[in-house]
């Protein structure tokens, strides 16, 4: 059997054509002009329907996996073109239901559509194409869910879309790049995951029951309690928190976090600040929720944050599994 790459296109801006921006479900169209793309071994498959990366569901997850489950031995590598608005969650999901991967899955898009002259998405499809294929072009294994834009390639639970305009528009504060893209593709095998020798498999259970709040200056904790009171599905509580993972340290929204606790709700604490880590216990605050029994989200990025909660809810753990879970890294996803 030839080895080849399989590009999945889900949606997104690089296969957008017209204005306003729509799909375009003709791959012929899309890559019309850039014929070097017929020189690479690959097949193509195309959701029946390709979305606006912002109408990403727990539905539309499922069915990627399963795309990928169903040919994943049939392919050396796997290139995924995918909106950036929340490639980043896409991404972050994948590195946890995507059971002992030991192929490349690579994330692309674009800011620009391939229909425009100026965009960047003809480089990145290729050199995802290069990641994927790995060996045809004599490049390392990369056994990982990874997004590849510009000129890096970045663990996907890592990342953050940080730019809606600059063609870098994804970063990886906590952990440096996987690879780095110039003129040759210099892969850095010691930041790399170890290739697993068990068996590939999926899984699909996701539980998004999970209320993700960034705090501000004047929030009332009454807000807090009331919201998750009269909305009985929330399973969890992820809090976006100032620097080091800090809160408020009134007494009302301490009492707040400890009523919610007490209804066996997980509380993750992450911080809202682009890169750095929750340090418990650095201050007051911290110290009083480490006390509580509140998360230490530790570095994890807020799109790890919140697709690592879904899969564990939806593996039904109990509220010190899901604690234990979390100082823990599943899949490189935090600073352990």
């Amino acid at each position: 059997m030839e080895d080849k790459v399989l590009i999945i296109n889900t949606g997104g801006t690089i296969g957008m054509v017209g204005k306003p921006l729509r799909p375009a479900y003709n791959w012929a169209e899309i890559t019309k002009g850039y014929s070097v793309l017929e020189k690479f071994p690959t097949d193509y498959y195309q959701f029946d329907k390709l979305i606006d990366s912002s109408d990403v569901t727990v539905e539309f997850w499922i069915k990627l996996v399963e795309v990928i489950e169903k040919n994943y031995d049939k392919y050396i590598g796997f290139v995924i073109l995918h909106g950036t608005d929340t490639m980043a969650y896409t991404g972050s999901m994948l590195s946890f239901l995507l059971k002992n991967l030991a192929k490349p899955v690579i994330l692309t898009g674009a800011q620009a559509p391939m229909v425009n002259p100026r965009s960047d998405g003809l480089q990145n499809l290729i050199n995802s194409i290069y990641i994927a294929g790995h060996k045809l072009f004599d490049i390392p294994l990369i056994p990982e869910v990874c997004i590849c834009f510009r000129d890096s390639l970045l663990r996907a639970n890592r990342s953050k879309k940080t730019d809606s305009n600059n063609y870098y528009g994804f970063s990886s504060p906590n952990y440096n790049p996987l690879a780095e893209i110039a003129t040759e593709i210099k892969v850095i095998k010691d930041r790399i995951l170890n290739k697993p020798t068990e068996k590939f498999y999926v899984e699909k259970n996701i539980d998004a029951n999970v209320l993700l709040l960034e705090l501000f200056p004047g929030l009332h904790s009454k807000y807090i309690s009331d919201f998750i009171e009269s909305n009985k599905n929330i399973k969890a509580l992820i809090l976006k928190t100032y620097g080091s993972g800090n809160t408020p340290t009134s007494e009302d929204f301490i009492e707040t976090l400890k009523s919610i606790s007490k209804k066996d709700i997980p509380i993750l604490d992450i911080t809202q600040c682009i890169s750095g880590s929750v340090k418990m216990p650095l201050y007051e605050s911290t110290d009083k929720l480490s006390k509580l029994g509140i998360i230490n989200g530790s570095d994890i990025t807020s799109e790890a944050g919140l697709t690592k909660m879904m899969y564990l809810l939806g593996k039904n753990l109990s509220l010190q599994e899901i604690k234990n879970a979390f100082t823990i890294s599943i899949c490189g996803e935090q600073t352990t």
